[in-house]
């Protein structure tokens, strides 16, 4: 029956077209990451772990009765590593009967994947995470079933190069399916428990499979509710459990202002942090203004214009500097990482150059002499301030009009 499930807490933030969202993991090894299976329940899912064992038609014929005990409108996903990976790509291009349940496949560096001229069925949706090597030499095996006359001849399997990809974000422009490929890790990135482990590629192949699972199943999230009561206590109401009460506890949240490395990891750090060097410190005039803000699958991207008057001390902007009394306007991001509808992570960036030039900490003027015009070895050459702008350009992302661009280019 194609119910409506509440899960996770009493306000709804996740919310499921299927009433049992089954996810399988499936890898080689008769146990697998721990982690990563809490990281999936943690979002909802009722999870549970096929081992591939000695693979063959035992498991090939596991895959195709997953959807058994799947009811009427009900789907199943499956996230795959490794071997069977490759085997789940291999099943599951050729569409059955038994396995049109399948809402969303998802493979971990599998070591072979199907023809990148293929378009894969389109009664699921595919993604596919490839680990492009320490040393950028890893290859990955295309298998390729060539046709004449619309009659199919045997499958083949080549070796190819993996490449980065275009642009940042590793995609791989020329295969019919999404792939990704990330690079100086290997495979086995993904899974906590392996030397091999990166926690910068995991947490990007995780939120882009946690949006493939999610649109899978038709989940609707709502992540912008515990956020917002985060941000109402930590800067109006300023009560510290209440603050508390918004992060996870497993994993440990981390809170890190980058620009001055404050914060904090995990409940007891936090509590401390916010209790001793935050709610004390932020002064009355303290003007927070949303300028954009970004929802992905597990984080938030915030744009926000911050206006302060340096009354008071703030050890979490300009720790040890007394009051100043001077005006600051500065642009903050801010990315928040969420994790079973609690936030779990929060790194704050913002222009700390510019904050020490409008308390009058930074003089552009000051030139350091073996880079100044004016030193002795600057034959004529050299910098007559430093490139660094104060107020102005906070105003100038509020209102792009408002200030001249390219002034710091001398020939512009």
């Amino acid at each position: 029956m194609a119910l409506i499930q509440r899960l996770a807490d009493a306000n709804g933030w996740l919310s499921f077209n299927y009433s049992t969202p089954v996810l399988y993991v499936t890898a080689e090894d008769d146990d697998f990451d721990v982690e990563t299976l809490s990281a999936w329940r943690a979002e909802g899912f009722v999870v549970k772990y096929v081992p591939m064992g000695s693979g063959g038609k035992t498991y090939v014929n596991t895959l195709h009765h997953l959807g058994d005990n799947c009811g009427i409108g009900e789907r199943y996903a499956i996230v795959a590593f490794g071997d069977a990976a490759a085997v789940c790509l291999e099943v599951f291009s050729e569409p059955k009967t038994s396995t049109s349940k399948l809402c969303a496949l998802v493979a971990y560096y599998p070591s072979t994947i199907p023809d990148p001229k293929r378009r894969l069925s389109s009664s699921f949706r595919v993604l596919v995470h490839l680990a492009q090597g320490s040393h950028d030499d890893s290859t990955v095996g295309v298998s390729r079933r060539p046709e004449a006359l619309g009659i199919q001849g045997k499958r083949r399997t080549v070796q190819k190069r993996i490449t980065p990809g275009i642009g940042a974000g590793g995609l791989q422009s020329k295969i019919e399916y999404p792939v990704y490929t990330y690079e100086g890790v290997d495979a086995g990135f993904a899974e906590h428990d392996l030397d091999e482990y990166d926690a910068v590629a995991d947490a990007l192949a995780w939120s882009r499979s946690l949006s493939m699972v999610r649109r899978g199943f038709g989940a609707e999230v709502n992540l912008e509710r515990v956020w917002e009561e985060n941000m109402e206590h930590k800067y109006h109401v300023k009560n510290v459990q209440k603050i508390m009460d918004t992060y996870t506890t497993d994993p440990k949240p981390f809170i890190n202002f980058t620009p001055t490395m404050t914060g904090g990891h995990g409940p007891t750090e936090l509590h401390r942090f916010y209790k001793d060097y935050f709610l004390p410190n932020a002064p009355p005039s303290l003007h927070m203004r949303l300028i954009s803000r970004t929802i992905g699958a597990d984080r938030i991207v915030d744009e926000l214009y911050i206006q302060f008057k340096h009354s008071c001390h703030m050890p979490w902007v300009l720790p040890s500097v007394p009051p100043t009394d001077k005006k600051v306007e500065i642009i903050v991001v801010s990315i928040v990482g969420m994790r079973g509808g609690k936030v779990c992570s929060e790194r704050m960036y913002w222009d700390q150059a510019s904050v020490l030039f409008q308390v009058g900490l930074l003089d552009p003027d000051v030139v350091p002499e073996e880079f100044s015009a004016k030193g002795d070895k600057a034959d004529g050459e050299g910098l007559e301030m430093l490139p660094v702008a104060g107020s102005e350009a906070a105003r100038k992302v509020m209102d792009f009009e408002s200030e001249e661009s390219n002034d710091m280019i001398d020939d512009w």
